[in-house]
């Protein structure tokens, strides 16, 4: 029997919200004010000025404009998101997630803060601790998505296939264009042999994102394991095709 197609280490994490992540950067506007800050303050220019520097790729510059931004506004939770970013690229884990922390200081129930901090957690294997920021995210806001997703990624890095069948399930109906929580779910269902279910999400992931060469393989695989080889040899030339693209 077709060996099952299981996301290890090896596998490029999805893009969900993390302190690295381009797609989980959080904007200005989803981030808290600080405990001093008005409304006129929503976008301060030094912020702004330190996310230019981002996007350019001058990261020294922006982490400069960030520290001296967060002298002046110790509770600047946005400037502490910003700056736990910018560690993470650095390689400062520890410095990132300590920004982290003390940005939940400031704004305890902010969703982008918790999911960024538990998509580093998550990363380095530390699932306990991201569990418990998700579950804190998810009682501030369960309709969110990206909760969602992160709960279902780490129930499927945990093996835990079937817990993680119901978040993903959420997080899909929630924003249907979400790749990632279709590649997963179809790993959810291949592992707790729903195959028809399993091929529906990979194909559904696929299709979103054609090169997606996971979910191309998960299609191979299951097509194999419901016994059509002719289906499956096409799936995994797919592949190789999106692969050397």
């Amino acid at each position: 029997m077709p060996q099952r197609n299981t996301p290890g280490a090896s596998d490029a994490s999805p893009p969900v919200a993390g302190a690295s992540g381009a797609e989980a950067a959080p904007s200005d506007e989803q981030l808290p004010l600080t405990a001093d800050a008005k409304p006129a303050d929503r976008a301060p220019d030094a912020l702004q000025q330190a996310r230019q520097s981002m996007a350019a790729g001058e990261l020294g510059a922006a982490m400069a404009t960030l520290r001296a931004l967060i002298s002046r506004e110790p509770r600047n939770a946005r400037a502490r998101a910003a700056l736990a970013e910018l560690l993470e690229k650095r390689g400062d884990v520890e410095g990132a997630l300590g920004e982290l922390g003390r940005a939940l200081e400031a704004a305890p129930d902010d969703v982008t803060v918790l999911c960024a901090r538990a998509a580093v957690f998550t990363a380095r294997g530390r699932y306990d601790q991201a569990e418990l920021d998700l579950r804190r995210a998810a009682r501030a806001d369960e309709a969110s998505a990206e909760v969602q997703i992160q709960l279902g990624v780490l129930f499927c890095k945990r093996a835990r296939w079937r817990e993680a069948i119901e978040p993903l399930r959420a997080a899909v109906d929630r924003d249907p264009q979400r790749a990632a929580a279709l590649y997963y779910l179809g790993d959810a269902y291949n592992h707790i042999d729903d195959l028809p279910a399993a091929l529906s999400s990979y194909e559904a992931a696929a299709t979103l994102e054609p090169k997606n060469l996971r979910a191309l393989k998960g299609i191979g695989v299951v097509l194999d394991r419901l016994g059509r080889p002719a289906e499956a040899a096409a799936a995994y030339q797919r592949a190789r095709e999106a692969q050397r693209r």
